[in-house]
């Protein structure tokens, strides 16, 4: 509590959730943040107290529930940290990449990367967190959501550009896509294979690909004709003049 105010009673003290934190309160909050992953991830949610993760972080139980109301509002602020710096990682990469497929497969290698370089939080990401009701119902997953909406709406950005399938919904491609992650990192986490985790995003992609990708027209017919180029598609037929080199 801080001294007595003008009115003579005391002032509760401010809650550094509260509006804008300063730095210190921020250093501090990641700080608890990252020592909690640490317990959560070699305990598990349930064996993990309050006084295992103050001793983790080096402060105070008071000093926890100063930044985190439970300990499951700190479990869910590990996802909402994590994701949110992940999740700005990749919009910032995204512009720089040109083209439908070439996000996807980036979006992919992303997610691979993430988990294989942050096992501690993978472990409480798939292993805690996805059995949760609570969880799809906090702050942390809608931030989940926005993530993972990126598949749909680079999806829909191959459909436009005419290279992915116009006859599935992008949702269940999302879902496909991060399943075949989830699953293969699954076995990584708890059978330690495959070895290499992000190696395997060709073979992931790869497999996306050949469920999404639009066929090629197998009725294309291109001739030559002398100072012409002549593509012939079902009833279609286009003639273009050849460029002077």
């Amino acid at each position: 509590m801080k001294k007595n105010g003008k009115n003579g009673k005391k002032e509760p003290k401010a809650n550094p959730r509260n509006g804008k934190k300063d730095l210190k309160a921020q250093q501090r909050e990641k700080n608890i943040i990252e020592g909690a992953l640490k317990v959560f991830g070699e305990k598990g949610f349930e064996e993990t107290t309050i006084s295992a993760i103050s001793k983790a972080a080096k402060i105070s139980d008071a000093t926890i529930y100063e930044y985190f109301s439970s300990k499951e509002d700190l479990l869910f602020s590990i996802a909402k940290l994590y994701t949110q710096e992940e999740f700005d990682r990749v919009m910032s990469i995204v512009p720089y990449i040109h083209g439908a497929k070439a996000k996807l497969r980036m979006i992919i290698q992303a997610h691979l990367e993430f988990y294989e370089n942050n096992r501690l939080y993978t472990s409480v990401a798939l292993l805690t967190l996805k059995g949760s009701r609570n969880f799809m119902k906090s702050e942390a997953y809608k931030i989940i959501k926005k993530t993972t909406n990126t598949i749909i709406t680079v999806y829909n950005e191959g459909i436009e550009e005419g290279v992915f399938r116009d006859d599935i919904d992008p949702y269940i491609v999302r879902n496909m896509t991060l399943g075949f992650i989830e699953h293969l990192t699954a076995q990584w986490l708890l059978l330690g294979r495959p070895a290499n985790l992000s190696a395997q995003t060709d073979n992931v992609y790869s497999m996306i690909l050949k469920s999404v990708e639009k066929d090629v027209d197998q009725n294309a017919m291109k001739i030559t004709i002398e100072g012409f180029d002549v593509q012939q598609k079902k009833d279609t037929i286009i003639i273009k003049a050849k460029k002077k080199k």
